[in-house]
This record gives structure tokens, sequence and C-alpha cells, in this order.
């Protein structure tokens, strides 16, 4: 793998391996795709038993690009055999064998089971056979003790990424703030030279809240920004964001009624035109894409796959009917804003801002 010096990124998303977050990934220009290491989870691929499949698939959206790969800490997202790969014994040698063989892969230390021993051991060996390693605090009280036993460990600290994961934050965005602000101070107070990025989702699981008046169309604001800028911006942490996905996964719920629904996403908002009760699904999706298109003309010269897509559902060819197909448009769009703000220059960067 190339050097990395990982102060140098100002984004860092994370994404998981269900089919429509990797499509919008992949269809990322190659120019932003290199201003990004995305943190990819693994999970359940279709007609897979484990996760060779989506491990493929990340690889193959990112090229030669390097990303961070993780396991998911909840057991109902992994299979039957994928579950041994969050196997403690002989330090996580499992997971350290899955992750060996990939030059462009950034291992994610398991940090759900096992003793302090075993993580910190984990992480010298993936130290010692991967240059840089990630690390992933989700639950604050039980992993931030662990990350900073193995942060302290570590031969060159600067090559670990640590992720401060406050997942869904829109029902108590205080309550998170002052949560991430003392987990990094924890961090930074044993191991003051630790890269942090802050993570974070806002988007939320339904938009019904959200709708206008003729509950054709609304608006969803993005407090993931608000979260990075209260604890302190880019000099305290990175950004990171789920890429507009929102922090629970679904795999075993069967899908609700739905409309058609095209996300538009902006720098500070997710804009979204639905179109309920017609008689197609096709039909939905053109009439919701073409609310988009009065609203923001300018998709029409646009070389982005997101927009592309909708200009396409616009003129009567929708590239899919479903919410699958549109979730990776919303993806596709929302990283492209994102790495766009985050490398603006000084004078147009988000400090800008009043939140």
């Amino acid at each position: 793998m190339t050097s990395i010096d990982f102060e140098d990124l100002r984004y860092y998303p994370a994404l998981r391996t269900p089919g429509a977050e990797i499509r919008g990934l992949s269809m990322l220009d190659e120019a932003r795709k290199a201003r990004i290491i995305p943190l990819i989870t693994l999970g359940k691929w279709p007609k897979s038993d484990d996760f060779s499949r989506s491990l493929s698939k990340a690889r193959e959206a990112m090229g030669n690009q390097p990303f961070f790969l993780d396991l998911p800490d909840d057991v109902r997202h992994h299979s039957s055999t994928s579950i041994a790969l969050a196997d403690s014994a002989e330090n996580f040698s499992a997971w350290r064998e899955f992750v060996g063989a990939h030059s462009n892969v950034i291992p994610v230390v398991q940090t759900s089971q096992g003793n302090r021993r075993q993580i910190v051991q984990q992480a010298l060996s993936l130290e010692e056979a991967h240059q840089y390693l990630g690390f992933r605090i989700r639950d604050f009280q039980r992993d931030t003790p662990l990350v900073i036993a193995a942060l302290s460990a570590l031969t060159r600290v600067q090559n670990a990424m640590v992720f401060v994961d406050a997942q869904y934050i829109r029902s108590a965005l205080p309550a998170y703030i002052a949560a991430v602000t003392a987990a990094i101070n924890s961090i930074r107070t044993e191991v003051p030279e630790t890269q942090i990025t802050v993570l974070s989702t806002s988007f939320p699981s339904a938009r019904t809240q959200f709708f206008d008046a003729s509950r054709e169309r609304g608006t969803i604001p993005i407090l993931d920004r608000e979260l990075h800028q209260s604890i302190g911006g880019n000099s305290v942490a990175s950004y990171g964001d789920y890429g507009s996905i929102h922090a629970v996964i679904y795999d075993d719920q069967p899908i609700m009624k739905w409309s058609p629904t095209i996300d538009y996403a902006q720098e500070y908002d997710w804009v979204f035109e639905r179109r309920p009760g017609k008689e197609s699904n096709t039909e939905g999706y053109r009439e919701a894409a073409q609310g988009l298109l009065n609203r923001f003309p300018h998709v029409e010269q646009s070389d982005i796959w997101g927009d592309q897509m909708i200009l396409e559902a616009a003129e009567g060819q929708p590239f899919g009917a479903s919410p699958q197909s549109w979730i990776s448009v919303r993806v596709n769009l929302h990283l492209t804003r994102q790495i766009d703000l985050a490398y603006q220059a000084p004078d147009d960067s988000e400090d800008e801002f009043d939140f």
C-alpha cells in the first residue's frame, strides 16, 4: 500500500455492503474517489453465505484505492459462517487471516468480543501486517478504554484512525455532542497524537415529519456537520457520516408500503420529491424526477452519475423503479456534495456558516 497521511483527507464516509450503498460509491468519479478513504462494513450479500462476495464488491467499487474494512457488531447481520470472523480465539486470528491477503484493505480492530489483552494483541498484529489500521468506538463506555489500551501499545499511533461513532443523532443532538466530546477528550488525554474521525448520521428512517403541505416534497436538514462543528471542527477531528443512510440495518424486515421518492442531496440538507398514488412506479419516479429538475435545472448539465440518473428518469427512462435503486443515487449525490464541501478553499469552508 502506498504511504498514507490521514491528516491529508477531510472526509471519511461510512458505508455498508448491501448493493445500493456500494453502487453509489462505485459510481463516484475517480478524482473524487481518490479524496476519501471510506469505512466499509461487510454485510450479507444475496446468494452468498460468507463475506467474501461482499469484500469482492467493496474492492471492485474502490479499485486500487484504500479503504477501511469492518465487521458488523450485531450477530443478526452475520451469516452462519461469517460470525466466525469475529471470534476472539488466538487474538482474532480468523479476522486477521481474512483481511491479510488484500493490500488495499485497512483493517478495523474488532472489540465486540474478547478481553483487553486479546484486543491489544490483535491491534499489534494488524499493525505489523498492514502498517495502517482503524478503531471504531460505538459503545463509548465499553469501547473507549479498550481502544486507548490498544493505541498505547502501537509503534506508530499516527498510522491508526479512530472512528468515534455517534450513530443516529437526530433524536438528541446535544447529548451526542457531549458524549463525543467526552470520548475524544479521554483518548487525547492518554494518547494526544491520535487521529480521530467523528461519525454520525441524521438521515431518518421515515420522511413523514418532513413533508410539506402537499405531502409530495420536503426538506431534511443534515445535522452531521453541526455535530462536527460543535466539537471543534477539523482542528479537533475529521468529518465523517453514513453517506445519507440511516444507522439501523433492516436486513430481516419486509419492505413496507412505499411511494416513488427521489432524494436530492445538497451540502446541508436532503430535498425530496415523492409521488404517492400513481398507477405505476415508473410514472411516479418520472414525475418525482421532473419535480427535482424544475427546482434544480443545473442537473441537465451535470456529469455526476446521480444527476444523470435523475435526468434519465425525468425523460421517462428510470434506471430503477424500486427504493433500492434510488438509494444508490442518493448515496452518490451525497458523497459528491460532501467531498466537494470538505475540499473547498478555506475562505469558503463550513466555518463561514451559522447552523
